[in-house]
């Protein structure tokens, strides 16, 4: 009988009347920290990463015109970037993701 009541008792006092409030406060939704624009460059590699308990991401190796290589994980099916392609890729570090690709013209010089 005692840890019924014991039971009852906390159950009560977790069940609090502020979990019931309104708020206009997004907490879980998380927003870019740090955004970074790189490029132009080409794509070096695409691969889908299709893991079971996960969801499907995206790993891209894109390379600067400079030299840099840079790998990023983005979500999702939908990304639109072929290996060759070159742009400027801006992308986000937290949550890691790529937020945009904007193609530009190669010139070629010999």
């Amino acid at each position: 009988m005692l840890s019924k009541l014991l039971q009852i008792v906390t159950l009560t006092a977790c069940l609090t009347p502020a979990w019931g409030k309104a708020t206009s406060e997004l907490s879980f939704v998380r927003q870019p920290n740090t955004v970074s624009i790189v490029g132009p460059g080409t794509v070096v590699s695409v691969h889908l990463l299709d893991l079971p308990f996960i969801k499907p991401y995206y790993a891209v190796k894109y390379k600067t015109d400079g030299g840099e290589l840079i790998e990023v994980c983005t979500p999702g099916k939908d990304v639109l970037l072929l290996e060759g392609m070159h742009g400027i890729l801006t992308y986000s570090t937290h949550p890691e993701k790529i937020l945009s690709f904007r193609v530009v013209e190669q010139k070629l010089t010999k």
